[in-house]
């Protein structure tokens, strides 16, 4: 069965104010006696000062994105140090110890970078929790009920997405029995206050309950304008809040919900699968016809990606954080038919980064305008793929594979067609941020990754001492 639906790209501006107007930069603070809810800038969202209309409203709107936007963030670090993670990446860079420890896999509590991507997502959180809990005090003729309810809903989307995000690094994603999830922040909190781990289930429920009530508030089209038009997948659409509730349930192993919010993605049409022949627009075109949710950067407000993983065309080792494994090199050298192959270049290196190579999915050296890739439609094709199981998966997975370029497959049993869906997750995704939590999700990390490396990351060193043993490491860090 194909889903085929006509892209809508071409309707969709990308507004360059709403990056280009507020660029949040956020200022980290190191000091070993205060927790991630102390970390502010001059620059975040305020609190009551700040929301008096719906211009500041808008303000405080697009600070949220930019936050998503930070370079221990979506801005590059938090999706490749995921890839870095797995048997996808290995790290290069110059005498630089933490990177070296995310290469080896041998994280530890102390690591800068990890540091920094737990204060980015809970800068996000913060961000977001200021326009909820200020949103409907607001009292302008200029903003209406109907966007009064958007913006809230694309703020309950992006804090479930960096719960969600925190989730995934630092807690046991795969097992709702756990207690080490990740501390849950709903409201705005005191820099004094103290809080530990939810468990797991709690974890979950929070995203979930988050993007349900979304879901109810969010739209499809951009109602800052008179009339309306459709948002572009630069924005948090209903159409990204479904896409985001289907991989939550996928991940949750709910399978029945997880199959259904990826059916009604697919079914919206507000994006669509390319082809074998297309297939590498998606990384070189703003908003291609994949694009869910995509955070666009442009000449002034600039990505990472290109520094972090390519460079410049004779860039020796040094000069890359992250490069593609020679596993990947592997991987691909047995699927000569599969277009995801070319992006990713094991030949036109250095001789310093062999046997490595280095990902294509990031090009654009003279601008560094990169895009952060956060969902695409083909990834509910592979959601659909585990839902549907041995019995239905195949359709969905052969359906990608025939878009990338290749034959279909014919597994003999659940076994094969588990390994055949975790392949195809790890030819479409690499270097999107998933390899990593696809291992722990599907209990591979130890048989992948060898039984010394653990499922996830450890909290920040500096967040257990400044919980005053509140907040519980994962077990071997």
């Amino acid at each position: 069965m194909k889903f085929q639906h006509k892209s809508l790209k071409n309707s969709f501006q990308f507004n360059n104010w709403v990056l280009g107007s507020l660029v949040i930069l956020i200022t980290l603070s190191f000091t070993s006696c205060e927790s991630f809810l102390s970390q502010t800038s001059t620059n975040d969202v305020a609190d009551e000062d700040m929301f008096n209309d719906a211009a500041s409203l808008e303000s405080a709107r697009i600070g949220m994105y930019n936050s998503l936007q930070n370079q221990y963030y979506y801005g590059g670090f938090f999706p490749l140090m995921a890839d870095a993670y797995s048997d996808n990446g290995a790290t290069g860079g110059y005498d630089n110890l933490d990177l070296d420890e995310l290469g080896y896999k041998e994280a530890t509590p102390n690591n800068i970078y990890i540091e920094n991507c737990w204060i980015a997502m809970y800068n996000t959180i913060y961000n977001c929790n200021q326009i909820i809990t200020n949103i409907d005090n607001i009292n302008d003729p200029l903003l209406s009920e109907e966007l009064r309810n958007d913006i809230k809903g694309e703020a309950l989307t992006v804090r479930a997405l960096a719960h969600f995000d925190l989730l995934r690094m630092f807690g046991e994603h795969w097992d709702n029995t756990s207690t080490f999830g990740i501390p849950v922040v709903k409201e705005i909190l005191s820099p004094e206050t103290t809080i530990g781990r939810n468990t797991v289930a709690e974890t979950y429920d929070a995203i979930i309950n988050d993007l349900t009530t979304a879901e109810g508030l969010l739209s499809n089209d951009d109602l800052r304008f008179d009339p309306p038009a459709l948002k572009g997948p630069q924005f948090i659409t209903k159409t990204a809040c479904q896409a985001l509730l289907a991989r939550v349930h996928q991940y949750h192993f709910n399978y029945i919900n997880a199959d259904y919010y990826a059916s009604l993605v697919i079914l919206e049409g507000f994006a669509s699968l390319s082809d074998a022949a297309s297939y590498a627009e998606n990384y070189t075109t703003k908003f291609a016809t994949e694009a869910i949710f995509e955070l666009a950067f442009n000449g002034q407000d600039k990505s990472q990606f290109n520094a972090l993983t390519f460079a410049r065309p004779d860039a020796l080792r040094s000069e890359v954080s992250f490069l593609a494994a020679e596993d990947l090199s592997a991987f691909f050298s047995t699927r000569t038919d599969d277009v995801r192959a070319g992006l990713v270049d094991f030949e036109n290196n250095d001789v310093s980064i062999e046997p490595d190579g280095r990902t294509q999915k990031y090009r654009g050296e003279v601008f560094q305008d990169n895009s952060a890739y956060v969902i695409r439609y083909a990834e509910m094709l592979l959601i659909l793929g585990e839902t549907g199981g041995f019995a239905g998966g195949p359709i969905m997975l052969n359906d990608l594979r025939a878009a990338r370029g290749m034959s279909n497959a014919t597994p003999a049993d659940e076994a094969e067609y588990i390994a055949l869906l975790v392949d195809e997750r790890r030819a479409e995704l690499n270097f999107e941020g998933h390899r990593y939590f696809d291992l722990a999700h599907f209990g591979l990390v130890e048989s992948v990754l060898g039984e010394e490396v653990m499922p996830c990351f450890p909290i920040p060193g500096r967040e257990i001492n400044a919980s005053g043993g509140l907040l519980i490491q994962y077990p071997g860090y």
